[in-house]
C-alpha cells in the first residue's frame, strides 16, 4: 500500500527522450516527468548545451545532445517529450514520429494548420500516437468542475464562460493561438464541440490586445470567452476564471485553483395560490451552502501540493504514459490540439470579416 498511488513503482517503463530544455521544460515539465516511475529518460536534447547538460545531469545521464537527428539515430527510445516554442514544436514532433517514436508535446499543438496537418499525416503513416499537454483538464479545480457537470444533479449545461487576462503578448496571434488555447480546450472538454463563434477585438495599446467572443455549442449551450493581454504575469490572482451553469447549479474555478460548486437550493413548498404553476420560479426555497475545494499550499514538499500536480501536468503525463504502455489512444491527442487552433482561427476570421464564423469553415 502506497501513501500516494501516483508514485507507485512499476517495472514497465517507457524509454523517453526529452526535446527542449528551456524554462517551461526545466521548471515544470521535467519535474512532473521525474516523479513518474513509468518513465526512463534515456536522452535529452537542446541547442543550448548548458541547459541540455543540466537536464542530463538531473536525469543521471552522462551526456546531452545538441542535434536532434543525431540523438534520434543513436538513442533507443519509445517516446519523445517535445517541450518547445509553438512555432517549432509540430515540426520537431513530426521528426520524432518519423523516427518511430510516440510523442507528447506541450500545448499548443501548433500555430499553423499546415504544420498540424503534416504532423497528422506522419502519425497516420507510422501508426504512432500523440498526446497534447492540455494539463488544465487534469488540474484539481477543473477536473472537479468536470465531475460536477457530469453528476446526476447538475443537469444539462446551458452557459459556459471563460476569462483569461494575462500579461503582455507580442501579437494577437500569440494571445489567441498560444495563450488562450487551454480555454478553448476546456470548453470542448466540459461542454462539447463549438458550432459557431462571433468575436470582437480591441487593441488598447501596442501589445495590449483584448478579444471578446460569443459561442454557440452544437448541443445548444451558449458561451463566452474574454481574452486579453492587459493583465500582469506577476500578479497571480484574477488572471483566469471558468464558470458553467446548469439547472440551478453553478460551478466555477478562479485562477485555476479554487473550485466552487453552488448546488440547487432546496424546494421547501409551493405557493398555496397556485402561482407555482405559472412560468416562473414561484417556489419557496432554502439556500444550500456553497462547496469550495481549496488546496493546501503550505507544504510544497508533498507531491499533491506541488504546482505540477495542482495544475495537472503530472496527471496529464501519467495518462499519456499509461496509454502508450497499454497500447491505447492517449486521452488528449491530435484532434484536441487541432480543434483548439481551429477555434482561435475562427475568432480571428470573425474579427476580420465582422460576422459569425462556423468552425467547419476552418479547413
Amino acid at each position: 500500500m502506497f501513501l500516494f498511488p501516483e508514485l507507485e513503482i512499476t517495472e514497465k517503463k517507457l524509454r523517453a527522450v526529452l526535446v527542449g530544455c528551456g524554462e517551461q521544460a526545466t521548471c515544470l515539465m521535467h519535474d512532473a516527468i521525474s516523479y513518474n516511475g513509468e518513465i526512463e529518460v534515456v536522452g535529452v536534447c537542446d541547442m543550448n548545451k548548458d541547459r541540455a547538460d543540466f537536464a542530463a545531469k538531473r536525469f543521471g545521464l552522462d551526456r546531452s545532445w545538441q542535434d536532434l537527428d543525431e540523438m534520434l539515430a543513436k538513442v533507443e527510445a519509445d517516446a519523445a517529450f517535445v517541450i518547445m516554442v509553438p512555432k517549432l514544436a509540430p515540426i520537431l514532433a513530426k521528426k520524432c514520429v518519423e523516427a518511430g517514436l510516440h510523442v507528447y508535446t506541450e500545448k499548443p499543438l501548433g500555430t499553423e494548420l499546415a504544420d498540424i496537418y503534416a504532423l497528422g499525416e506522419a502519425l497516420e503513416k507510422t501508426g504512432k500516437k500523440l498526446g497534447v499537454s492540455f494539463n488544465k483538464r487534469f488540474g484539481l479545480a477543473y477536473s472537479g468542475m468536470k465531475n460536477a457537470i457530469d453528476s446526476d444533479i447538475f443537469g444539462k449545461p446551458g452557459v459556459f464562460n471563460a476569462r483569461f487576462i494575462g500579461g503582455y503578448r507580442s501579437s494577437p496571434t500569440d494571445l489567441l493561438r498560444v495563450g488562450s488555447c487551454h480555454f478553448f480546450d476546456l470548453a470542448r472538454y466540459m461542454i462539447g464541440e463549438i458550432d459557431e463563434i462571433f468575436a470582437y477585438k480591441f487593441e488598447q495599446a501596442p501589445g495590449q490586445h483584448i478579444f471578446s467572443a460569443t459561442a454557440q455549442f452544437e448541443n445548444g449551450c451558449v458561451g463566452s470567452f474574454t481574452m486579453g493581454s492587459t493583465g500582469s504575469w506577476a500578479c497571480g490572482y484574477g488572471m483566469e476564471a471558468v464558470e458553467v451553469r446548469g439547472d440551478r447549479n453553478m460551478v466555477s474555478a478562479d485562477n485555476g485553483r479554487d473550485f466552487m460548486w453552488q448546488k440547487p437550493s432546496r424546494i421547501m413548498n409551493l405557493y398555496k395560490d397556485g402561482a407555482s404553476a405559472q412560468n416562473t420560479q414561484a417556489v419557496a426555497e432554502e439556500a444550500v451552502p456553497v462547496e469550495i475545494l481549496r488546496n493546501n499550499y503550505s507544504n510544497p514538499g508533498k507531491v499533491t501540493e506541488s504546482t505540477f500536480f495542482i495544475n495537472g501536468n503530472f496527471q496529464a503525463i501519467r495518462a499519456f504514459v499509461k496509454a502508450i504502455l497499454n497500447g491505447e489512444e492517449p486521452p488528449v491527442g491530435y484532434n484536441d490540439g487541432l480543434m483548439a487552433l481551429k477555434i482561435a482561427l475562427a475568432i480571428e476570421k470573425s474579427v476580420a470579416e465582422k460576422r459569425a464564423v462556423k468552425i467547419s469553415e476552418i479547413v
